[in-house]
């Protein structure tokens, strides 16, 4: 592997960034001297470089931080004692490298593991390439044992330096070798958790030092924000009240990153009820223009707040305060529904299910922050045109005791709009439905699909219930939902599904539970596979081509297209227009489709089954 492509992976938390440095301090290794505890009164964070002799730690870091020129390093004695560099040319950028000597003995009294390693971020350590680096290899493995065992936080990074005396085949061979042999070393002295990250190196381009650094800024964005639903003030301070966004490259990006911070924190914080919102960053380091030919952090707060509606805090106090409006809040709407869970249990909840139109008094200004999580969990997300009057909304909150008395926190919500179905009915569709990761797994996502169904059962003009690009998560749920319910009705009986798939079941689901026939369809193979006898060869088969059937329409279709062509075309034009499949390929096609849908059907019938 050649070193652009290591440039892709980066130093963890520890490594801090910088540029010049303060001059050496060359001279006789004195282990006593160099070891003095008090050399960083300012704790600040230290990176140590380590290798054997002349291996080219100091070439690294002269070139690097010196802007030396690569041939000036072969003039550098080695190093004989343990040189300590101040890196600080902003407020932002400030740490120390400890360059240790190659002959440096762990076991000298004189060397303090506690106080090395205890204090240190992230250990570099620098294997000639165009050496036998046998000898390297196990100072590397003492290095890392005595350190992890003091700090098992450290970052350990291996670089295998002077790869630029090397053909490219002898480098992807070099880092092969030596990444197996320094892991299988660590695992037969049982330190299998210990993580090594390689990088190709050379000083003849140290470009590819800079973009290694750079790697350091690059945060994951997921992992950056923390979401909260605060309650009261000591939500705020509890690691148990945070969770994280689904995805993020709604607002930054397909690859979902920032750029130009280190130990990034994003919090963006909600009440539980009216969800008045606090937006804050706070980062450890900013990448510096001047030291990066140019590059610019991420506007991390603009992205978002374009996203936000007006009345956001970035005062954190000014969001506790607010917290005292959640006394007098109620959810918005008409009752539905009440939903309860651990019932006679000290951890009994309650929860109740609302709906509402874009008229309810206040619900315009609430709906435009609820729909502002939209973006972090519902992929291809877009905010909706409130003004047109056939929106409805469905939303759920738990009802929970505070101060003798009760207050609500959202749990999620719903949107539906009412579609014109020709001639003059009513087909509803499921656009947007949301369960914020707090209340996942409580049973929430069944009672408000249910909750919905039931509003339009009763009426007939409502043709059927439809849903808009449903995500795989939401398919599940509503085939757990649909077959829950067609299980009730008489056509959907274990003695008329063995019987096929009919028009009866199509008439029935669409006038007593709004499904429509498509669906109605899938609900019928699931809930005959669970009627089938699997040890039964024949009962089995019987299943398995009833599906394949159904799944071979598109290919029936195809071969009668083919027909009509074959009439209108020449045998090369029809070469040219159409790629037919062979029998063989579209069984073997088939084979693979009715497995997926089999998988798919056993999840289903394992929620059922717990659901009992």
């Amino acid at each position: 592997m050649s070193y652009e492509q290591e440039e892709e992976d980066h130093y963890g938390p520890g490594y801090e960034v910088g540029s010049y440095t303060k001059d050496y301090n060359d001279g006789p290794y004195d282990g006593e001297n160099d070891l003095n505890v008090n050399s960083n009164p300012e704790g600040k964070p230290r990176i140590l470089l380590m290798g054997l002799r002349r291996s080219g730690k100091s070439s690294i870091q002269k070139v690097v931080f010196h802007k030396m020129s690569p041939n000036e390093t072969l003039f550098l004695e080695s190093t004989n004692k343990i040189v300590k560099d101040e890196i600080s040319n902003s407020s932002f950028v400030q740490f120390q490298i400890w360059d240790f000597p190659g002959q440096v003995d762990f076991f000298d009294s004189n060397f303090d593991c506690e106080m090395i390693f205890g204090g240190c971020g992230a250990l570099v350590f620098v294997i000639d390439a165009q050496d036998d680096y046998i000898d390297a290899l196990m100072k590397l493995n003492l290095t890392v044992t005595r350190a992890y065992k003091v700090n098992p936080n450290i970052r350990f990074e291996v670089f295998i330096h002077k790869v630029d005396g090397l053909s490219d085949d002898h480098k992807i061979e070099a880092q092969r070798d030596i990444h197996q042999r320094a892991n299988d070393e660590l695992m037969e002295e049982g330190f299998d958790s210990v993580n090594l990250s390689f990088y190709l190196t050379s000083i003849y381009d140290h470009s590819s030092y800079k973009k290694n650094i750079l790697q350091t800024f690059i945060i994951d964005s997921n992992e950056a924000l923390d979401f909260k639903l605060v309650r009261e003030p000591s939500d705020i301070e509890s690691n148990e009240t945070t969770f994280k966004p689904e995805m993020s490259h709604q607002i930054f990006g397909e690859n979902e990153s920032i750029f130009g911070y280190q130990n990034l924190t994003v919090s963006l914080y909600y009440t539980a009820g009216k969800l008045n919102t606090y937006l804050g960053m706070e980062y450890k380091a900013q990448v510096d223009p001047k030291q990066f030919e140019g590059a610019i952090a991420d506007d991390v707060m603009g992205a978002i707040t374009a996203k936000l509606p007006p009345g956001y805090m970035t005062n954190l106090d000014d969001f506790i305060a607010s917290l005292n409006k959640e006394q007098g809040f109620k959810p918005p709407g008409e009752l539905l529904s009440t939903y309860s869970i651990n019932k006679g249990s000290a951890a009994e909840r309650h929860f109740e299910l609302y709906s509402c139109t874009i008229e309810e008094t206040g619900f315009r200004s609430y709906h435009e922050r609820l729909q502002t999580f939209l973006l972090w969990y519902v992929d291809a997300a877009s905010f909706i045109d409130v003004d047109d009057d056939r929106w409805r909304f469905y939303l759920i909150f738990e009802k929970y005791p505070c101060d003798g008395g009760h207050r609500y926190a959202i749990c999620g919500y719903a949107t539906v709009y009412l579609y014109f179905a020709y001639p003059n009915k009513t087909r509803p569709r499921i656009s947007q439905f949301l369960v914020l990761p707090p209340f996942q797994r409580l049973g929430l996502g069944s009672e408000l699909l249910n909750v919905i169904y039931r509003t339009f059962l009763k009426d007939s003009n409502i043709l059927d219930i439809t849903v808009e690009d449903p995500s795989e998560e939401f398919s599940r749920l509503r085939d757990f939902v649909d077959a829950q319910n067609c299980k009730k009705l008489p056509s959907f009986s274990i003695e008329k599904l063995h019987q096929g798939f009919n028009a009866g079941m199509v008439e029935e689901a669409q006038r007593d539970l709004k499904i429509n026939k498509k669906q109605a369809r899938r609900i019928y193979e699931i809930l005959r596979f669970q009627a089938t006898n699997l040890a039964n060869a024949e009962e089995y088969r019987a299943y398995r081509l009833d599906v394949k059937r159904r799944l071979n329409i598109p290919y029936q279709k195809e071969a009668s297209d083919y027909k009509k062509l074959q009439k209108a075309l020449n045998p090369e034009e029809l070469r040219s227009t159409l790629s037919t499949s062979t029998r063989e390929q579209r069984i073997e096609s088939l084979d693979k489709q009715y497995q997926t849908l089999e998988n798919e059907y056993r999840h289903i019938l394992e929620r059922l089954a717990a659901a009992k």
